[in-house]
């Protein structure tokens, strides 16, 4: 036998219909539709193929419509047909189930699948037409009730496939996500180990209401009411006992197997499997950027599109003309290879199309390198740090007892009184280099005593302390994509009291008052606090001229002893609240986009050079995993080794 005679697309693999079908049965596939009779005569020998088989158990991360039909082993013509919307009518319960399960990247994909099937099953000896159907050979009438191909094996056995999905609407949801390692912080992309424990992740970080199961499997359909629900099903399922169902069949042309056929009546044309996947993976690809910028369009809050209302909206005017294109691209393919599947040859659009498609990953990373990334911290959410700042402040004051600079006077206060003051500043820290990564809040608190009275005593400290670090925020979410902005926090900024220090100063010389009152304006604080005690202090409570975030202040400033330096110090201070002010930093990355021209499809050549990290994440997540069909070393008598199955050898070459 020729080589030709070989050829792996001659043997067509099959989604078995709802209804009645099995060997010895037609298919029609210029309908697609399963032909209700039996055309032939053929013994009820059997012989057992290789292939796809035996016990599989697995839960999987699905981002793309073509990784779920290859990890549910959906035939090649069932994954063109699903992609070009011609699915038929009575296509099987395996099928309406992948129908309805839409993936994208912004949906989060968790698919449960188990099957335990027996080798392919195939008909043993001579397949003959009946007398009264040979004489329709070669009329349209042998189409319409025998199709074209003969069904000539059937697989059987037991699956299960469940989804859960997750279309996450908010950004403190995606934070948890990612705090809890179910999602990549850059992309917001599920990480490609998934079990039970991200299942229940997704249900810890998510309302109820928002996670969609899905399930299908032999024997039954259900709908689970809650995630626990799915899980008991999914456990329980390989161990119940159930009856086996038709998993898989294979078909051949009539004019290939069955041995009375007349010399010279074709009918089923040859297709390319290998280019039929190429044009099913392009066009769920932009059925998925359609899906995509419809989410980005209707859900613009949870994207990094820019700083400023204008940047954001010229951004979303992008998306919204790309997903214009996108849907053109998707209406042509589908006009022009609505059959190609059936007559490849016969169709000159289906290899140009393919020539114009097959470098698809290269076009959809250009694609999604221009989509904004999402967020997955909660940045512009309302963050008071006054209490974290506070226990950070009380924690660094308990150091300062006996560390105190004596900077004027003696040693020892007199018994006062003292006069104290202390002023708190915050800054981001830029100390990292980078300005889109600024992590840590620092702050400045600057404490004096001065005695009032003899030589002015005075002691004074300086305490920078770094009060909040974005890279450990409260447990259970993430800030990775936010910066500080300007001072890092909201609250407004306070100056002294000009009338109170200048004023003495007004009736001795004008241009000492107007020097006064101009350099204190220049003088800034987010806190200030000062008092003055009676005689014989000791530790003293400071809260009555609080300005700003600073409230009071606990502080020993004098002691019994002839040098109070060791009891110098402060043991407690009191805040207000501190809003945060972050941005994230993807949002100062956007505001650097410009829209480049329109990528011209049939070049697929990306326009702008995008980012080596992204792109590389993006082509890593959208490249197909193909299942590598392990090779028989020896097939039974009877069969064939094709593309590495053992398949019945065909009656004649092409």
């Amino acid at each position: 036998m020729a080589q030709t005679g070989l050829a792996a697309d001659q043997y067509l693999e099959l989604e078995p219909p709802k209804t009645l079908t099995g060997r010895g049965y037609g298919y029609n596939s210029i309908s697609r539709e399963f032909v209700l009779r039996q055309c032939v005569q053929f013994g009820n020998g059997l012989l057992d193929g290789s292939g796809a088989s035996g016990d599989e158990f697995k839960f999987s991360s699905i981002i793309s419509n073509l990784q779920l039909a290859d990890e549910m082993n959906l035939a090649v013509n069932t994954k063109f047909s699903a992609s070009m919307g011609l699915v038929s009518a009575n296509a099987s319960s395996k099928v309406d189930f992948f129908q309805t399960t839409k993936t994208n990247f912004n949906t989060h994909t968790i698919l449960a699948k188990y099957h335990n099937v027996e080798p392919m099953k195939f008909v043993a000896g001579d397949i003959n037409l009946k007398p009264e159907y040979l004489a329709m050979v070669g009329t349209p009438a042998f189409r319409a009730q025998c199709g074209d191909y003969i069904v000539i094996g059937e697989q059987k056995g037991r699956w299960f496939f469940g989804t859960v999905q997750l279309s996450v609407r908010d950004t403190l949801t995606e934070s948890k996500l990612a705090a809890s390692g179910v999602i990549g912080v850059e992309y917001a992309t599920m990480n490609a180990e998934v079990g039970v424990s991200t299942i229940n992740k997704l249900k810890q970080a998510s309302n109820t209401q928002d996670l969609e199961i899905h399930v299908t499997s032999s024997g039954t359909n259900s709908a689970s009411l809650s995630v626990d629900q799915f899980l008991q099903q999914v456990q329980a399922f390989p161990g119940q006992n159930g009856a086996k169902q038709t998993f898989k069949l294979m078909a051949v042309p009539y004019e290939d197997i069955v041995a009375n056929w007349p010399v010279g009546n074709p009918l089923a044309p040859l297709t390319s499997e290998q280019k039929l996947t190429k044009l099913a993976e392009a066009a769920w690809g932009l059925t998925a950027l359609i899906d995509d910028s419809d989410f980005m369009i209707q859900n613009a809050k949870l994207f990094a599109l820019g700083t400023t209302p204008a940047k954001r909206d010229a951004r979303i005017a992008y998306i919204k003309s790309r997903r214009t294109f996108y849907q053109a691209q998707l209406a042509d393919m589908r006009n022009r290879a609505r059959d190609c599947d059936v007559d490849w040859t016969g169709k000159p659009a289906c290899e140009s199309l393919y020539n114009t498609w097959k470098d698809f990953e290269d076009f959809v990373v250009a694609e999604y390198d221009q989509f904004p990334m999402r967020y997955v911290s909660e940045c512009y959410a309302a963050r008071d740090a006054g209490d974290a700042i506070q226990s950070k402040l009380r924690q660094a004051l308990a150091t300062t007892t006996g560390q105190f600079s004596n900077t004027k006077g003696d040693r020892e206060m007199g018994g006062g009184p003292v006069n104290f003051s202390a002023n708190l500043t915050f800054k981001s820290d830029h100390t990292g280099g980078d300005p889109l990564d600024v992590r840590k809040l620092l702050s400045t608190l600057k404490i004096r005593m001065e005695e009032s009275k003899a030589d002015h005593t005075t002691f004074e400290t300086t305490l920078k302390t770094s009060v909040f670090d974005l890279a450990a925020p409260s447990p259970g979410e993430t800030l990775a994509q936010c910066s500080y902005a300007g001072t890092g926090v909201k609250s407004e900024f306070v100056s002294p009291d000009v009338g109170a220090v200048c004023a003495p100063l007004k009736v001795i010389n004008k241009k000492a008052y107007d020097d006064c009152v101009a350099g204190l304006q220049n003088i800034k604080y987010h806190g200030m606090l000062s008092g003055k005690t009676g005689e014989d202090p000791r530790t003293e409570t400071f809260n009555k001229n609080s300005r700003g975030v600073l409230t009071s202040m606990k502080c020993t400033v004098d002691s019994s002893s002839g040098n109070d330096t060791p009891m110098i110090g402060c043991q407690s201070i009191d805040l207000r609240s501190i809003p945060l002010d972050l941005v994230n930093r993807q949002d100062v990355v956007a505001d650097g986009w410009v829209a480049p021209k329109q990528t011209d499809v049939k070049k697929l050549t990306p326009l702008i050079k995008p980012t080596m990290q992204r792109s590389n994440a993006l082509r890593k997540l959208i490249r197909p995993t193909t299942a590598v069909v392990a090779k028989a070393s020896r097939c039974a008598e009877g069969l064939v080794s094709v593309a590495g199955q053992c398949l019945p050898k065909l009656k004649k070459t092409r």
